[in-house]
């Protein structure tokens, strides 16, 4: 494995921790603490209720031992700071801030950090929903051809013809968003037509391959052949491209957030920081509110570019040595 593919999956591994662990990373609550003679394990995750209406700031002095989270705020947590502001308006990065806040006192690097969470989930969410519909068809056109294939096909023709982003925009004007999983869903349903063509030319040249053939002379039926002879073969050239679709669906959520259209607030996504940072673009010194969010949609569009070019080197790798064996 090269160098820049072990950065990638590196890269990969670090967002992909950070999105699991995010309560653990910055939260409210501490990680542990006594105090009042209880002993508190993970308060981050139980949320205890007699710490509901607690903070780590509170407890710091008043607890027995405390072992505070990397950063000590929650994602929502207003007012994050001790000191009391006079007025609504975003803090530069400092001490106690290390990526500042908004104006309402929310930390942005807690919410960078829970962010994570709900754009890696709608970029993975809707490249799943994506994969499997478009395995699917794909799979059915290419393996019967036909009329089958003849309709699947003009499906996805009449599909592809569809802008995405002006759909997205169309459909928020009949439905509202009040959670994150309608619009992976929706997202997911709408980005299924590059794959089930990846999907269907793959099919199509390994149903005519002298193993497919001879499973098939052997008495296989239909569904055993597609399970363990077309599918996993047809998987490696759809995963690479799959990395790809969750770029840019990241990218589509944040789009989409910034004209207003996507997971609704207080609800913390990169897309949302972003819309906050153009309430404050004219704000002398509250560069922080775009240069973080954007530099984390970035940095991920950029680690899921690497990873997609790692997989398709191994996979073309792999694919030599197998010619090389023949």
């Amino acid at each position: 494995m090269s160098r820049r593919a072990r950065l990638a999956f590196g890269l990969l591994a670090l967002l992909v921790g950070t999105a699991l662990f995010a309560d653990l990373l910055a939260n409210e609550l501490p990680l542990a603490v006594r105090t009042g003679g209880v002993t508190y394990v993970l308060p981050a995750l139980t949320k205890p209720l007699a710490l509901a209406d607690t903070t780590q700031l509170g407890l710091a002095s008043a607890a027995e031992w405390i072992v505070h989270t990397p950063v000590p705020f929650g994602p929502n947590q207003t007012f994050a700071t001790a000191v009391t502001r006079a007025e609504a308006a975003p803090w530069a990065p400092d001490a106690e801030h290390l990526l500042g806040t908004d104006e309402l006192g929310r930390d942005v690097l807690a919410r960078l950090i829970h962010g994570a969470r709900v754009s890696l989930l709608i970029g993975f969410g809707a490249v799943l929903i994506a994969l499997l519909v478009g395995l699917f068809l794909g799979v059915v056109a290419g393996y019967y051809g036909g009329f089958i294939d003849a309709a699947i096909s003009r499906l996805t023709e009449v599909t592809f013809t569809f802008p995405s982003f002006f759909f997205f925009i169309a459909l928020a004007g009949m439905l509202r968003f009040t959670s994150v999983v309608p619009l992976v869903i929706v997202m997911g349903l709408t980005r299924w037509t590059d794959i089930a063509r990846l999907v269907r030319a793959e099919t199509l040249k390994l149903k005519e391959l002298d193993f497919v053939l001879a499973v098939r002379v052997l008495g296989a039926s239909d569904a055993r052949i597609l399970a363990r002879h077309i599918v996993p073969n047809a998987l490696p050239p759809v995963l690479v491209a799959a990395t790809f679709g969750v770029a840019s669906a990241i990218l589509l959520e944040s789009a989409l957030a910034f004209l207003g259209i996507g997971v609704p607030p207080p609800t913390a996504s990169w897309g949302e920081l972003l819309i906050q940072a153009h309430r404050y673009l004219v704000h002398p010194g509250a560069w922080w509110l775009a240069v973080f969010p954007g530099l984390a949609v970035a940095g991920t569009v950029l680690t899921m570019n690497l990873v997609g070019e790692a997989l398709q080197d191994l996979q073309s790798a792999t694919s030599n040595a197998t010619h090389q064996t023949r």
